[in-house]
């Protein structure tokens, strides 16, 4: 839906770029609107989406909301006694920054850079096992939404 939206402002407003709508929420609600948004960052339209219907106070790049969920989701893990491996981390750490610019991650996005030169989806089946699906469908849901 994300996809169709940005297709739908640029066809029929060409200069109602991310970057734009971006500047404009900062100079109407300065206080409201925390850093920039990366240039051409397609996952941002999420922030401004979420931004302008209210289910967001303040406007900061997606990026960054993603990676404050990740720490919390690492810190609750981790007060559960769930640990991970220095690999493991190293993988989950690609899949937030995948996440970030892609808004979620599938088990296709394993055969692409840079997970495909670390091993791919065998590697990280290797790495997670049988929860590999659950774990995918958590970080989605908690990074993302």
């Amino acid at each position: 839906m994300l996809k169709e939206l940005e297709k739908k402002l640029r066809e029929q407003h060409a200069a109602w770029t991310e970057d734009r709508l971006w500047d404009a929420f900062a100079a109407v609600a300065p206080k409201k609107v925390k850093g920039r948004s990366q240039a051409g960052r397609f996952a941002d339209l999420v922030a401004l989406v979420r931004f302008a219907l209210e289910r967001e106070q303040v406007l900061e790049p997606f990026a960054q909301t993603v990676n404050q969920r990740f720490v919390e989701w690492i810190e609750r893990n981790t007060a559960k006694d769930v640990m991970f491996t220095p690999e493991q981390r190293a993988w989950l750490e690609l899949i937030r920054d995948h996440i970030a610019t892609a808004i979620s991650i599938e088990p296709n996005d394993f055969n692409y850079a840079p997970f495909s030169q670390r091993g791919g989806l065998g590697k990280a089946h290797q790495l997670f096992g049988a929860e590999l699906p659950k774990l995918l469908d958590e970080l989605n849901e908690v990074l993302a939404v």
